[in-house]
């Protein structure tokens, strides 16, 4: 199996999370930290990536989602845009990171890893239209996910346009 990224989103519970607030200047790594520490405590939300030898990386939701979505803007704005992009999943136990090189309708990953488990192989390749569409799929089930736990977040930019389709 090659490289896949996925946000499978909690199933609603019916009980709104508890909302710490916003604050005017509150940026977007902030509240995608409040957004995945929300659909964490929710329960039944997934966050996956695979890959490079190992089809199910041993990831969570309050802080690997939270560390790939801090990083996600710019990583899908390269990849449509064609330029080389890295994202670093810094977490504890994970300590990995992953490089986006595309060239032409391809996007090659290197997977480095900083620990001893060893990416097997270190290099994939998949459709630049299909990355983006992964991607594109992780934002819409990111947005629903908080709009299924009736969090307020999801009517806050970016996740009210990804709500809407807009990614």
């Amino acid at each position: 199996m090659g490289f896949s990224v996925s946000f499978d989103s909690p199933v609603p519970t019916g009980v709104a999370p508890a909302f710490a607030g916003r604050e005017a200047g509150d940026d977007y790594q902030t509240l995608v930290v409040e957004a995945c520490s929300a659909l964490a405590d929710a329960g039944g939300g997934k966050f996956h990536i695979g890959g490079f030898g190992s089809d199910e990386w041993p990831l969570d939701v309050a802080y690997d989602l939270s560390a790939f979505m801090e990083q996600f803007p710019l990583l899908l704005a390269s990849v449509r845009e064609g330029r080389e992009v890295e994202v670093d999943l810094y977490s504890q136990g994970i300590e990995r990171t992953l490089t986006f090189r595309p060239s032409g309708d391809l996007v090659t990953i290197h997977c480095e890893s900083r620990t001893d488990w060893v990416p097997n192989p270190q290099r994939e390749s998949v459709a630049r239209s299909e990355l983006v569409a992964m991607l594109s799929k992780v934002a819409e089930n990111f947005a629903g996910g908080l709009k299924a736990i009736d969090s307020e977040l999801s009517q806050v930019p970016p996740f009210a346009r990804w709500l809407e389709g807009e990614i």
